[in-house]
């Protein structure tokens, strides 16, 4: 019986022939395949997100802003505008608050835009109180504070208080020393 056994075994490992393995298929079909999958992915990517951009753009000018606003001020034009001047304000005469008082003589010429008429004519209905606020701005100041390294400091100064005394905030766009003497007794 043990030799029918191993008769059956033997005739199992040589019964059947080794089948050969199935060969590959020729041409760039399965390649090409995965290439336009991958290709297809990144432009509906690149699609998605140009169209994300371009709708966020859309609403967010739905303002008419543009997305960064570029401040306009003096430091940043190119030249500085050409304004009209009032000049007729006069020499003021006064003295610091000092211990020792300081005389300061100013004559300030204030600049407004070319086609502002309102404010110059006010300057000239208001002259007095202009004066009279000129005259106790500069005595409530030290000498120190009046010395040229200061002097842009001063101008923007007096361009704001001169600004809230008159009916039309902001009329006033530069003020000028034409004389700033500070004169120590």
């Amino acid at each position: 019986m043990n030799d029918n056994v191993d008769d059956q075994d033997m005739s199992f490992a040589e019964g059947e022939p080794e089948q050969a393995a199935a060969p590959k298929a020729k041409g760039a079909g399965p390649g090409l395949l995965k290439i336009l999958t991958v290709v297809g992915i990144a432009l509906g990517a690149v699609i998605l997100i140009v169209t994300v951009v371009i709708v966020t753009m859309g609403f967010m000018n739905k303002q008419g802003k543009p997305v960064t606003d570029i401040p306009i001020t003096e430091s940043y034009q190119a030249a500085t505008p050409v304004y009209a001047y009032v000049t007729t304000i006069g020499e003021i005469r006064t003295r610091t608050i000092d211990a020792e008082p300081s005389s300061v003589v100013v004559k300030i010429n204030l600049g407004f835009d070319a086609t502002d008429k309102e404010g110059p004519n006010e300057i000239t209905q208001r002259l007095y109180q202009i004066r009279d606020f000129l005259r106790g701005y500069f005595s409530n100041k030290k000498a120190e504070d009046l010395t040229p390294d200061k002097e842009k400091d001063l101008k923007l100064e007096l361009k704001e208080d001169l600004n809230n005394l008159l009916t039309k905030n902001g009329a006033i766009k530069e003020v000028l020393f034409e004389t700033l003497n500070v004169v120590a007794m």
